[in-house]
């Protein structure tokens, strides 16, 4: 969550949501041989993570005057430009890597561009297939930049204590996961509401933590095995004793992670925090991290969510 927008929960038409800023790295991550130590784009990476945008543009466009096919230095080459607002020079980089390698991460990454540059009906041909492809969570990032395009907005959500707040929660769940069931949302919204009144924690802040990690999808799971709404590792579920499938305990869970790690850092919900598969103690450089917290109990990115078995359940 940006810093002095704690309020707000949804996208910005005109900014990548964090959620496709990782996709890009479950992208990278799909070509191993492209990232060996000491490499281009291994370099032009380590620069994406730190925000030097104009020096991954520099290398990676000396790199492709030589591997011109290299589609996944196309595809971070278009992220780059992206971030710099250099939407028509991002658009014809994306447009290159998706010829090369066509795939829902690039059609994805491909009509946010096109959304950027105004191109609105071009947005909607990639948005609306890669919504359709049923993938988690690309899928619903899809449908709320589409969403994003027809004005529709999440709305600003107010504090636990107004009286407008269970409707208004309830509106921000469905708007990211409108296939949840009404007695799914009430079990969020009401754990929400009532486990961060009572650890005092922002609920904004809870919310804006699941939106970014799951979608509010309650069986969302990464390859790390991260499970539901917060994303909580096994260990971290294991040793608080819930089952993360259930939505109030995840959200209880969740709070109370969320709780300890913000009274570790002074209270500020701008530092990152650890991230799981590099242990605690080693932060994260990635701009999501500079927004959301992440603790060392949950996942290390929302994108690299994928659909759980038939049976929902996470291995205990």
């Amino acid at each position: 969550m940006a810093r002095g927008r704690r309020g707000v929960i949804g996208i910005n038409r005109w900014a990548l949501p964090l959620s496709l800023s990782a996709a890009l790295l479950v992208l990278a991550l799909g070509y191993p041989g492209a990232l060996r130590a000491g490499d281009a784009l291994s370099a032009a990476r380590e620069d994406y993570l730190r925000g030097r945008h104009a020096q991954v543009i520099t290398t990676l466009r000396a790199h492709l005057l030589r591997n011109p096919g290299h589609a996944t230095a196309w595809a971070w080459l278009g992220a780059s430009l992206s971030h710099e607002g250099r939407s028509a020079e991002a658009i014809a980089a994306f447009e290159r890597a998706y010829r090369l390698t066509p795939s829902y991460d690039l059609a994805l990454w491909l009509g946010a561009a096109y959304a950027q540059a105004g191109r609105a009906a071009d947005a909607r041909r990639y948005l609306t297939a890669v919504a359709a492809s049923g993938r988690t969570p690309l899928g619903g990032i899809a449908s709320r930049w589409l969403r994003g395009l027809q004005g529709q907005t999440a709305p600003v959500l107010p504090g636990a204590t107004s009286p407008h707040a269970y409707t208004a929660y309830a509106r921000v769940v469905r708007w990211y996961n409108p296939a949840l069931r009404s007695a799914q949302v009430d079990a969020i919204v009401r754990s929400v509401l009532y486990f961060s009144t009572t650890y005092r924690v922002d609920p904004r802040l809870v919310m804006a933590l699941i939106a970014v990690e799951s979608g509010f999808h309650v069986t969302a799971q990464s390859p790390a095995g991260a499970y539901g709404l917060g994303q909580l590792m096994p260990a971290t579920w294991r040793a608080m004793r819930v089952h993360p499938g259930d939505p109030v305990a995840n959200v209880y869970a969740t709070v109370r992670v969320l709780k300890g790690n913000l009274e570790r850092l002074g209270g500020d919900p701008g530092w990152p925090w650890p991230r799981t598969t590099r242990g605690e103690g080693r932060w994260s450089a990635t701009p999501a991290s500079r927004r959301i917290a992440r603790h060392s109990g949950t996942s290390t990115t929302s994108s690299a969510c994928t659909s759980t078995s038939p049976g929902g359940r996470p291995e205990s």
